[in-house]
């Protein structure tokens, strides 16, 4: 009896045992990870209860990790983009796609530039001669990394001027003919327009006539007030002769500013400059008429293949000859030769001689219209290369004298003794000489002074006080 006693007592403390294992197993497995616990609990339990319980509680051996709720091909795409994260974290991205191509490399950061060449002049670096240079990023995270090839503050300044000056650096003209020694418009009143402003000494070009439409002054009209008040009536040109007289109004108006602050000439300069002309005492009016010749009494075509009314050969000091297209304007040689019957007429012009002087003797061919001929040489030329026709080399009263020209800047300081005339180029119907004719016997040469009635129609001088040519012709007319 007390044999199966005692055995009885030991299976019930093993059951109770056993039992108490089991319920804290779980417990203890979390708690304890530790390879002496393992082993505690290793002999705590039998050898058989333990593939059981794992069974059960559905626990790896291995560790405490609990199983994925995702299948095998589910898994291999999870892990595949967790890879491709941490690669995009690790690595760099490449900007530079992104980023707008600068259109200019003068929009670099000059001092991003400066900083990067004077480190790499402390670091010491050098690269090497076989490395291929790689485009600069900016928003690179590893660029201590790799080698940088960013060009000094020097090399940028370099570069800079090279691109301004390939900008701003005139282009060179074109080589002239080997066969062509000399130009003819070297030696005729040619003056450089520019393309986007108007010039003090601009020459107004006309279209051809074909496309001019001529007004038909009235009887009360007056020589060039008239058409230059109507021509400024509309907002717009109504026909080409008004669009001559706006241009040519644009032109006189920046001309008569250059003459005001036009600087005088010294004695000296105008002792060299006189040409001393016997006064005849034969005529009605103590007057002197002096005439411009281009574009006032005939134009020199530019192009020599145009079309013109004469053919002149023009004999250089080179000993060249080239034949000059000439268009004379309509009543030159009629207006020549009835005011040289009522007072003294003169040429003065800007032109050399060589090529002026063939001109005239075909307007004159017996020198009985013209009491004298001045030229380029005898014009005053001025701070700004300007030729200025000076009155008083020709040594005549100043109240009885005029001079007659299409550019204003050429009356300098006797802006009272200008008559000024629209450019003429080819306009077979100009009647301007014909109307100044009438308003020279009328008004100018029984004058007592010339300079009070020229004054009083013409108003030059008072074009300073106005802003612009419209508002000046508005209030002066």
């Amino acid at each position: 009896m007390q044999k199966t006693n005692i055995k009885s007592v030991t299976a019930r403390n093993e059951q109770a045992k056993a039992k108490l294992t089991k319920e804290q197993f779980l417990t203890l497995a979390k708690m304890c990870q530790s390879s002496s616990t393992q082993q505690l609990l290793n002999k705590k339990l039998p050898s058989q209860q333990k593939p059981m319980l794992a069974n059960q509680l559905n626990i790896t051996p291995r560790n405490n990790t609990p199983k994925s709720c995702r299948t095998a091909q589910e898994m291999k795409y999870f892990l595949y983009q967790k890879n491709l994260v941490k690669d995009s974290i690790n690595k760099p991205q490449n900007h530079s796609q992104l980023l707008p191509k600068t259109k200019n490399s003068l929009h670099r950061n000059f001092s991003q530039l400066e900083k990067s060449s004077n480190s790499q002049q402390n670091n010491g670096q050098s690269t090497a001669p076989n490395t291929v240079k790689k485009k600069y990023n900016l928003l690179s995270t590893d660029s201590a990394n790799k080698l940088d090839y960013r060009f000094s503050s020097v090399q940028f300044a370099q570069q800079i001027a090279q691109q301004l000056k390939k900008k701003f650096e005139p282009q060179q003209p074109q080589q002239k003919k080997e066969n062509l020694h000399v130009s003819l418009d070297d030696f005729v009143t040619q003056i450089n327009r520019p393309q986007s402003i108007i010039s003090p000494f601009k020459q107004t070009k006309s279209l051809s006539p074909s496309t001019r439409v001529n007004i038909v002054p009235s009887k009360k009209s007056l020589y060039y007030v008239s058409s230059l008040v109507q021509s400024f009536r509309h907002i717009l040109p109504q026909n080409q002769e008004q669009q001559i007289f706006r241009d040519h109004a644009v032109q006189t108006f920046n001309c008569v500013s250059f003459c005001v602050k036009l600087q005088e000439p010294t004695k000296m300069i105008l002792e060299q400059k006189r040409m001393e002309i016997p006064i005849k005492s034969n005529y009605k009016f103590k007057k002197t008429v002096v005439f411009d010749l281009d574009e006032t009494l005939i134009h020199c075509n530019e192009n020599q293949n145009l079309k013109a009314d004469v053919y002149l050969p023009i004999t250089f000091p080179s000993g060249d000859t080239a034949q000059a297209g000439i268009n004379i304007r309509p009543y030159a040689k009629w207006i020549l030769q009835e005011l040289s019957q009522l007072c003294e007429v003169i040429v003065f012009t800007a032109s050399h001689q060589c090529y002026a002087s063939q001109v005239i003797k075909y307007l004159d061919p017996h020198t009985t219209f013209l009491s004298g001929q001045l030229f380029r040489d005898r014009c005053v030329l001025s701070q700004d290369g300007v030729h200025i026709k000076d009155l008083r080399v020709l040594n005549r009263d100043l109240k009885d004298i005029v001079l007659i020209d299409n550019a204003a800047y050429s009356f300098g300081v006797h802006l009272e003794n200008g008559i000024p005339i629209i450019p003429y180029y080819d306009n077979k119907d100009d009647k301007e000489l014909k109307m100044l004719y009438d308003f020279l016997v009328d008004q100018v040469l029984p004058a007592p002074d010339c300079r009070i009635v020229l004054q009083s129609v013409f108003r030059l001088r008072e074009y300073y006080n106005y802003g612009e040519p419209k508002q000046a012709i508005e209030k002066l007319y």
